[in-house]
C-alpha cells in the first residue's frame, strides 16, 4: 500500500489563520497490491466484492464460541451477504429504507450491515446497553422501516419505544407471530439483482454520544465512509492480508464499524469478541497485529497488569516494578533523542527480559496500539511505550466522519493527536477553538427540523468544540472541551482533564470527575476501582486521610486554582445503563454531577466552614452515600 505523504509543509497556525493541506487524489491504496478495482470502488458493497475477487480464499472473519472457532473467507462472506440480501429484498427492503440493528458483536452484525447497504438502504446501529430514553430518541429521529434484534425481548423493548416498524426480524431461531427469523433469510430467495447504491446515497445515520445532551443524528454517504476508511488506512500502511484486527467494541458505534470496513480494505482478518469483559483473556490467542481501543481500556489494562504484579511474591513484585520503571526511563530518553544513563543501559537486557510475561498480554505479533474517542494521559502512553507497545493517538469528532488527525509509526509526538490529515483543512479560531472543513464534514443534523443545528462559520468550517493548538512541526494538541472547561468564582479557568489524569494515576481510582463552576476551588468526585475486594466483598477504600494525602501529592504540580479542595468518594461504579457513561465509555458529566449534587453541596459547606482551607491544604474527604 502506498501511503499518502505526511511530509507536507507544517505551518504555525496563529489564532485566526488557516492551515491548508492538499486534497488526496481519492484512490484507495490496497495494502496487498490488489486489483485496480479495489482501489477505485465508490461504494461499500463494491469494496467487499473487490476484496472477495482479489483474495477469495483469505480469511476475513473469525468468531469463537466456547472452544470452537468459525472462520469465514472473503468468498464465504460475499456469498452469505448476497444470500441475506435476497432475503431482505424478499421482505421488501430497498433503496432509501432505514434499518435499525441491535445484534451482538458477531459476524452476523457485519453480514446484515453489508447486505442492507447492498440494497441501497441505510443502517442505524443500536446499542443494547443504551438507555431506553436514548433509544426512543434515536428511533423517533431515524424512523426505521425494519428492525433486526438478537431476540424477542430486545424486540419487545424497541417496539414499546417506537411503534413504527413495518418489518421485524430476530436472530433467534423461533420467531414470534408477526416477525421473521434471520436464519431462513440466508436461504435462496430468487429476486432480481438490486440496483447498486450510488456513492451519494446515505449509508448510515450515526448518533452523537450524547455526553452533553440528547444524541443528534448525522447521515453519512458511501463516499464519505469510504474516504474515512481510505484516510485511516493511509496512516497504517504495514497492515495487509493475513494481519489480525479485533472487533470488540459495539458495532453500533461508528468507530468500530469504520475499523471493520478498514479491515476489508486492508484485507486483514477481523476477530470478533462478543463479550468485551473477555477481551484481555482472548488477546493472547487472537495475536492482533494492531489493537484499537478507547482510553478507558488502556487505563483498566494498566491497572490489571499492576494487580498481576502485586499478586507475585515480594521479591518478584519489587523486581518487576523496578524493571518497568527502568524501561520507562530508557524509552523516555530515546524519545527525547538522548541517551539513558550508562547503568540503565547496562541493565536494559535484563529488565527487558524480565517484562516478557507482561508483554504476552497482547500476544507476540502486536506492532502498535491506537487510542481514540477521548484524550489519553501521556504518562500512560509512556508506561506502555516502555513495554515496546507504541500507542498512537488519533482524533476526530462525530460531525466529521474522516479522522481529523492521527499519529503514525513514522511521525508521532506523544501527548499530541498527530498531524492533521491532508483531507482536512484546519483553523484555530480567535478564542482557540479548532475549526475543520473537508469532504467528511456532515451538512446538518437529522432531521433538518431539529432545534439544534451545526455550528458552522460563514466560510464553511465546523466548530469542533475543542480548544487546540498546532505546534511548529504541525502536530495538533488538544487543550480541552469548551463544554467541560469552567471558571471559578475568582475568574480562573479550569480544564478538568489534566487534573483528572493525575488523580487517575492512583491505583484505587476508577473515575475522576472535576467540577466547581462558580466556586472558589474545584472539587473532584472519584469512584473506587473494582476488583480489589475487602473481607466484606466490597471494594476496599483507603482511609480518608490517605485519600486526602494522595490527591494532594498527585495534584501538587498543578496551579493552586486547579487543585481540588475536596474529594467525594463513592464505591458505586459509573455505568452505561445509568446514563453516566456513553457507549464509548466517555463521561456524561452533567449526569454524574446531578447524581452527586447533594455530596458536592456538602463538600462546599465543609470548605466554607474551614476558613483557612485552601489549595495547599489536604482536600476534605466526603464519603458519598
Amino acid at each position: 500500500m502506498q501511503r499518502t505523504s505526511t511530509n507536507f509543509e507544517a505551518q504555525v497556525s496563529n489564532p485566526g489563520t488557516t492551515q491548508h493541506h492538499r486534497q488526496p487524489d481519492g484512490a484507495i491504496s490496497a495494502p496487498d497490491g490488489a486489483h485496480t478495482q479495489l482501489r477505485q470502488v465508490q461504494t461499500l458493497p463494491a469494496l467487499l466484492d473487490a476484496r472477495a475477487g482479489s483474495n477469495p480464499s483469505a480469511i476475513g472473519y473469525v468468531h469463537r464460541t466456547g472452544s470452537a472457532s468459525t472462520t469465514f473467507t472473503w468468498a464465504d462472506i460475499q456469498a452469505r451477504v448476497r444470500a441475506l440480501q435476497g432475503g431482505f429484498q424478499h421482505l421488501g427492503i430497498g433503496r432509501g429504507d432505514r434499518a435499525a440493528v441491535m445484534l451482538p458483536t458477531t459476524p452476523e452484525w457485519e453480514l446484515v450491515h453489508l447486505a442492507i447497504l447492498g440494497l441501497g438502504a441505510a443502517i442505524i446501529g443500536l446499542d443494547a446497553h443504551d438507555t431506553s430514553r436514548n433509544l426512543g430518541h434515536i428511533l423517533a429521529i431515524a424512523r426505521p422501516r425494519i428492525v433486526i434484534t438478537a431476540d424477542a425481548a430486545q424486540l419487545d423493548r424497541l417496539d414499546a419505544l417506537y411503534p413504527g416498524f413495518a418489518i421485524r426480524v430476530i436472530a433467534a431461531p423461533d420467531a414470534p407471530p408477526g416477525t421473521h427469523a434471520l436464519g431462513p433469510l440466508h436461504a435462496s430467495h430468487p429476486a432480481p439483482a438490486p440496483a447498486p447504491p450510488l456513492p451519494t446515497d446515505v449509508a448510515t445515520i450515526i448518533f452523537t454520544s450524547g455526553s452533553t445532551g440528547e444524541p443528534k443524528g448525522i447521515a453519512y454517504t458511501h463516499a464519505q465512509i469510504l474516504l474515512a476508511c481510505r484516510v485511516t488506512c493511509d496512516g497504517f500502511p504495514s497492515i495487509g492480508v493475513g494481519d489480525r484486527m479485533v472487533c470488540w467494541l459495539p458495532p453500533s458505534s461508528m468507530f468500530q464499524r469504520v475499523l471493520n470496513l478498514c479491515a476489508i480494505l486492508f484485507g486483514a482478518e477481523t476477530h470478533f469478541v462478543e463479550r468485551p469483559e473477555q477481551i484481555v483473556q482472548r488477546l493472547p490467542e487472537i495475536q492482533p497485529s494492531l489493537f484499537v481501543a478507547v482510553p478507558r481500556f488502556f487505563e483498566k489494562l494498566h491497572a490489571g497488569m499492576l494487580e498481576r504484579i502485586d499478586a507475585q511474591p515480594a521479591p518478584v513484585r519489587v523486581g518487576l516494578r523496578a524493571a518497568w520503571s527502568i524501561e520507562e526511563r530508557i524509552a523516555k530518553a530515546r524519545s527525547l533523542g538522548t541517551e539513558a544513563p550508562l547503568h540503565l543501559r547496562l541493565l536494559h537486557p535484563f529488565t527487558k527480559r524480565a517484562l516478557t510475561p507482561l508483554r504476552r498480554v497482547m500476544g507476540s505479533k502486536l506492532r502498535f496500539l491506537v487510542s481514540g474517542s477521548a484524550p489519553l494521559p501521556i504518562w500512560l502512553i509512556e508506561r506502555f511505550g516502555a513495554l515496546g507497545w507504541p500507542i498512537l493517538e488519533a482524533y476526530g469528532v462525530s460531525e466529521d466522519i474522516v479522522p481529523i488527525a492521527f499519529n503514525t509509526l513514522e511521525a508521532s509526538r506523544p501527548g499530541s493527536v498527530g498531524r492533521p490529515h491532508p483531507s482536512n483543512e484546519v483553523r484555530i479560531a480567535e478564542d482557540g477553538e479548532l475549526l475543520v472543513r473537508g469532504p467528511g464534514v456532515c451538512s446538518r443534523y437529522e432531521p433538518c427540523t431539529q432545534a439544534v443545528s451545526l455550528k458552522m462559520s460563514k466560510d464553511g468550517f465546523l466548530h469542533t468544540g475543542d480548544y487546540a493548538r498546532l505546534d511548529e512541526d504541525g502536530y495538533l494538541w488538544l487543550l480541552g472541551r469548551k463544554s467541560e472547561i469552567f471558571k471559578t468564582s475568582t475568574g480562573r479557568r479550569v480544564t478538568p482533564h489534566p487534573i483528572e489524569a493525575e488523580i487517575k494515576r492512583l491505583e484505587y481510582v476508577e473515575h475522576a470527575i472535576v467540577t466547581g463552576k462558580g466556586h472558589p476551588f474545584p472539587v473532584v468526585v472519584i469512584t473506587l476501582a473494582q476488583g480489589k475486594p475487602s473481607g466484606a466483598g466490597a471494594p476496599s477504600a483507603p482511609p480518608p486521610e490517605q485519600i486526602a494525602g494522595d490527591i494532594q501529592t498527585a495534584c501538587a504540580p498543578l496551579p493552586g486554582h486547579q487543585r481540588p479542595a475536596a474529594v467525594i468518594v463513592t464505591s458505586t461504579p459509573l455505568s452505561i445503563e445509568n446514563g453516566e457513561l456513553t457507549a464509548n465509555l466517555k463521561l456524561r458529566r452533567k449526569v454524574v454531577e446531578l447524581r452527586f449534587t447533594g455530596s458536592i453541596e456538602e463538600a462546599y459547606r465543609r470548605i466554607e466552614a474551614t476558613p483557612d482551607h485552601g489549595p495547599d491544604s489536604p482536600p476534605i474527604v466526603v464519603i458519598a452515600p
